[in-house]
């Protein structure tokens, strides 16, 4: 099971820029973003639902370090998400 966890929109937008400095900002289309999406199970359903609810979202991925993650964020909005995988037992509590 799937979930977002929210981050603060400033510190997001700073997290980008040090991850495209670094080269470790990954871009859709391109084959190690494919094999990395597979290798971390980011659920397409998931992350199409999540991004539904802003009406500009964007994506950014970072592949590795401290803050490697999935995430969808809104400039409108100024709202960031990143898609966490919940473990079985988090996903059990949810669901009660």
């Amino acid at each position: 099971m799937y979930s977002t966890e929210n981050i603060e929109y400033n510190l997001a937008q700073d997290l980008f820029q040090q991850a495209e400095k670094e080269g470790t900002k990954l871009t859709p289309g391109n084959i190690d973003t494919t094999l990395w999406l597979h290798r971390e199970n980011i659920n397409h359903d998931f992350v199409i639902q999540t991004a539904r609810n802003y009406s500009d979202s964007r994506i950014f991925i970072i592949s590795k370090g401290t803050y490697k993650g999935f995430y969808i964020y809104s400039k409108l909005k100024l709202n960031c998400v990143k898609i966490i995988q919940l473990s079985p037992k988090e996903s059990t509590l949810q669901t009660v």
